[in-house]
């Protein structure tokens, strides 16, 4: 599915851009939002290098997918609230318990040390994916793309129904598979890149800064910022002072790419 459909976006990528590009960025006013570090990164918690080992997250290509896909890029991920960056860095859905504790209880003991850092400024250039309508227009870009007649047969033979793996033909089938699916399984299994990767490769190429979007495991909003297209007066800060071993507390155009993270690549490493 992906080394057939991936031709077929390239020749129409440039249909793809232009319908993001309809939708108007937005400001986003960052107001004690929260970001969640595992502790040994406490020093650096603005820093977007983790986002770039292994598979990278939902909305960035880490270094371990397969080359030839997509070259990684880093992303800064953060939370509207405490809650939702609790459940989201540790993957715990609103309804999940354990042995009867809620998430709540078990935050007590995860078995994880880490870091909370609240965070104010603004953020600018923001695609907004809070909603399926902003993905309307893509979604009919995306129509022109026809499943491969090799994989209709494998369907056939496999016993798949043609719901098991459908293409995408509106805003809110798009907006389910990049959210409300597992984005990790073709990563993980196969090393290619998720339908969130190929959709936010496309955002960073129409220009924008970051997504913002619901949680998939909290009631709050997430923000998904590319700290390399970082532009004009967006900036983020810690809004609480910090221990004097923290070395960079800010977040803008002259430290992103700093806090890119581009040093952990392995030498020789090709973007």
């Amino acid at each position: 599915m992906h080394f057939n459909l991936e031709p077929e976006r390239r020749r129409l990528r440039s249909e793809l851009i232009a319908a993001l590009q309809k939708n108007p960025p937005k400001n986003i006013p960052v107001t004690r939002w929260v970001r969640i570090v595992d502790y040994k990164f406490s020093l650096m918690p603005l820093s977007s290098a983790g986002s770039l080992t292994e598979i990278g997250g939902r909305f960035n290509a880490g270094m371990d997918l397969d080359e030839g896909t997509l070259k990684p890029w880093p992303a800064l991920y953060l939370a509207e609230d405490y809650e939702t960056a609790f459940r989201e860095k540790f993957q715990l859905r609103t309804t999940d318990r354990i042995d009867g504790l809620t998430p709540q209880e078990l935050a007590l003991e995860h078995g994880r040390s880490h870091s909370t850092v609240f965070l104010q400024g603004q953020i600018e250039n923001v695609f907004d994916m809070t909603s399926s309508r902003h993905l309307d227009d893509i979604a009919k870009v995306l129509r022109k793309i026809k499943l491969p007649d090799r994989a209709k047969s494998l369907m056939t033979k496999l016993g798949m129904k043609p719901r098991d793996y459908a293409m995408v033909r509106t805003g809110v089938a798009l907006y389910d598979a990049v959210l409300r699916h597992n984005w990790r399984i073709q990563p993980v299994q196969f090393g290619l890149p998720s339908r969130s990767h190929v959709l936010a490769e496309l955002v960073r190429a129409a220009g924008f800064d970051a997504i913002l979007y619901k949680s998939t495991m909290g009631t709050g909003k997430c923000l998904a910022l590319f700290p390399d297209k970082l532009s004009g007066e967006s900036y983020l800060e810690l809004a609480d002072a910090a221990p004097p071993e923290v070395q960079l507390t800010r977040l803008d155009t002259s430290s992103a790419q700093v806090l890119a993270g581009w040093h952990i690549l392995p030498p020789g490493f090709s973007l």
